[in-house]
């Protein structure tokens, strides 16, 4: 996956993940590609104030702020995060509807130098079941990018690329969020866990949400639909403006929460692809009448260390 745009890339696999249990196709759990996302609001924990991050005493206009939450995020040496999804699906396809509301939620931990990552996920598809991995990454003494997926079931172990491991890494899905060159408007303060937080918004232009989608890889797996590159990027037009929102603590200059609601985003998408797949998808509809994710940020430069378990290394 490219480097950069892996938080949009990882929550549009998520939605495809919901998609196929919908329309009756079983999750793949055997290899550690993008699954993911969201948190659940109002938990953030206060970053520790000795972290070290750079304040802004008198400066506090969006551009100041952004570039040094920026810097600040760049320094770190480890972190942890949450990241939750809260969806609701409908597919209706032969005169038959199946409706889901689904939570995914994922724990991740991420320490640099060397890197090493770990998330536990979780996905809830009510009467449908569930879905649990835990994810483990690191670098190897031989400079190999290992990961280790446990299913609930057993142990898998495959060497990938550095990007590929990187689609795990909280601090770049961080990074990805702040736009230092965006329009951010100020929102306020708002208390964040107990803390002061400066809240910004910025809405991202429908041609800014193509790029992205198109810059990430994320499509990428809809080619399995006969989907062309063409008919890929017409999926893309007329999605609509988005809203994000960041908040930034104000006394260490480090984000601590990231919130948006794609709706109306995903929902037009997902009718975009239905409709490019012409024949194959006739008298089917996918529609998402609620889609929001929340990414919360904490204990930066004072995340609880972990092992890779034996049993993962010994398979």
């Amino acid at each position: 996956m490219r480097k950069g745009k892996r938080f949009f890339a990882t929550v549009l696999a998520a939605v495809m993940t919901v998609s196929l249990v919908a329309c009756g196709d079983k999750p793949e759990s055997n290899t550690p590609t993008g699954t993911t996302t969201s948190a659940v609001e109002n938990t953030t924990s206060q970053p520790q104030e000795s972290d070290g991050g750079a304040s802004v005493e008198k400066n506090l206009d969006p551009v100041t702020v952004m570039a040094t939450a920026q810097e600040n995020v760049k320094e770190i040496n480890s972190l942890e995060a949450k990241m939750v999804m809260e969806m609701d699906m409908t597919v209706s396809a032969q005169g038959q509807e199946q409706a889901i509301q689904s939570l995914t939620t994922m724990d991740m931990v991420c320490f640099n130098d060397p890197m090493k990552i770990k998330m536990d996920m979780t996905m809830d598809m009510g009467e449908l079941g569930s879905v649990d991995q835990s994810i483990y990454g690191e670098i190897t003494e031989d400079g190999n990018c290992t990961m280790y997926l446990f299913d609930g079931t057993s142990w898998q172990t495959q060497t990938v690329s550095m990007g590929d491991m990187e689609q795990y890494n909280a601090q770049d899905s961080i990074l990805d969020v702040i736009k230092v060159d965006a329009s951010y408007q100020e929102e306020g303060k708002e208390e964040v866990d107990g803390a002061a937080a400066l809240k910004y918004s910025h809405v991202m232009t429908g041609d800014e949400m193509k790029e992205t989608l198109l810059s990430s890889g994320a499509l990428d797996s809809v080619t399995s639909l006969g989907i062309d590159p063409s008919q890929m990027e017409s999926m893309l037009d007329g999605l609509g403006e988005m809203t994000e929102y960041i908040w930034i603590d104000e006394a260490t200059m480090y984000p601590v929460k990231y919130e948006v609601d794609m709706t109306e985003i995903m929902d037009k998408l997902m009718v975009n692809m239905i409709s490019a797949m012409g024949e194959q998808a006739q008298g089917m509809s996918i529609n998402i009448p609620k889609m929001k994710m929340t990414m919360t940020c904490m204990n930066y430069n004072t995340a609880e260390d972990f092992e890779i378990p034996e049993e993962a290394k010994a398979n």
